[in-house]
C-alpha cells in the first residue's frame, strides 16, 4: 500500500498539477475569508469565530476533492498502466488503500495549513478571551470525515470513468447532490419525522452537527459507515475491471 501512496504522492509533486490544485484553494479560501466582502469574511460576522470557515469549506472541497482524485485511475486507463498495475503482486486492497493514503496525507496538510486561519483570529481576541478548542477540534474532526467520505466518492468515480473530466464532473454533481439535495427534499414535507428521516439521509445535516461542537453515534455511524461501503465498493469495482 506504501508503495502506491509514494507513487501518487511523487506525481502530485513532482509537477505543477498538485501545487496548482492547492495552491488554488488556499488562495480561494483566504481570499473569501479575509478580502472579499462576502457573508463569509471573518471581520463581517460581527464576532470572531471560525464558523465562516466550516460554513464554506464544503463548497470548496466539493470542487477540490474530486479535482485531486479525478486522475487516480481514469489516467491510469488513459495511459495504459491500470493492467500492469492489477497485475503487480499487490492486493486490491493495497491498490485503492494506497491512492485514497495519499489525498488523504495532501488534505491533511491542507487543512493543516489553514490553522493559519486560528493564529490570526486569536490575535484579534481580547487577552483574556480564547477560541472554544473543544468545538474547534469537533469542528475539525466533522470537516476530515465529510473529506474522507468525498474522497470516496471521488475514487469510486475515478474507477467508472476513463475520462479524467468525465470523472470531475459525476463526482462533484455526485458529491454536491449528495451534500445538499436530501435537505432540498426534506422542507417539501411537513410532518416532522418526515422531514427528520430524510434530512438525515444527506451528508449536511450529520456535518452541521459536528460543526457545531455536538459529537453524536449517530452521525459517526452515518460517516464511518458511509466511508467503509464505498471504500468497499471501490475495491470491487477495481476486482470487476481486473476480471474483464
Amino acid at each position: 500500500m506504501w508503495s502506491i501512496t509514494k507513487r501518487e504522492l511523487f506525481f502530485y509533486f513532482s509537477n505543477i498539477t498538485g501545487y496548482l490544485v492547492i495552491g488554488s484553494y488556499l488562495i480561494l479560501n483566504t481570499l473569501l475569508l479575509w478580502f472579499f466582502d462576502t457573508p463569509y469574511q471573518f471581520l463581517n460576522t460581527g464576532f470572531v469565530d471560525l464558523s465562516p470557515f466550516f460554513e464554506i469549506s464544503p463548497w470548496l472541497f466539493i470542487f477540490l476533492i474530486p479535482a485531486l482524485s479525478m486522475r487516480s485511475f481514469s489516467e491510469e486507463y488513459a495511459n495504459g498502466t491500470f493492467e500492469i498495475l492489477i497485475t503487480k503482486p499487490l492486493r486490491i486492497l493495497d491498490i485503492f488503500g494506497g491512492k485514497f493514503l495519499a489525498i488523504v496525507l495532501i488534505i491533511l496538510t491542507i487543512l493543516s495549513l489553514t490553522s493559519i486561519n486560528i493564529i490570526a483570529l486569536q490575535s484579534l481576541i481580547e487577552s483574556q478571551s480564547k477560541i472554544d478548542l473543544g468545538r474547534l477540534l469537533s469542528c475539525y474532526f466533522g470537516l476530515i470525515l465529510l473529506c474522507f467520505l468525498f474522497l470516496s466518492i471521488s475514487l469510486c468515480c475515478s474507477i467508472l470513468f476513463r475520462n479524467q473530466i468525465s470523472s470531475f464532473l459525476v463526482a462533484v454533481l455526485t458529491c454536491y447532490t449528495h451534500y445538499f439535495i436530501w435537505d432540498f427534499i426534506a422542507v417539501s414535507f411537513s410532518l416532522p419525522w418526515l422531514y427528520k428521516f430524510i434530512s438525515d439521509l444527506g451528508i449536511q445535516t450529520h456535518y452541521l452537527n459536528l460543526s457545531r461542537g455536538i459529537i453524536r453515534l449517530e452521525d459517526m455511524i452515518y460517516f464511518f459507515g458511509l466511508i467503509i461501503v464505498l471504500f468497499t465498493l471501490g475495491i470491487e469495482l477495481i476486482k470487476k475491471e481486473q476480471s474483464k
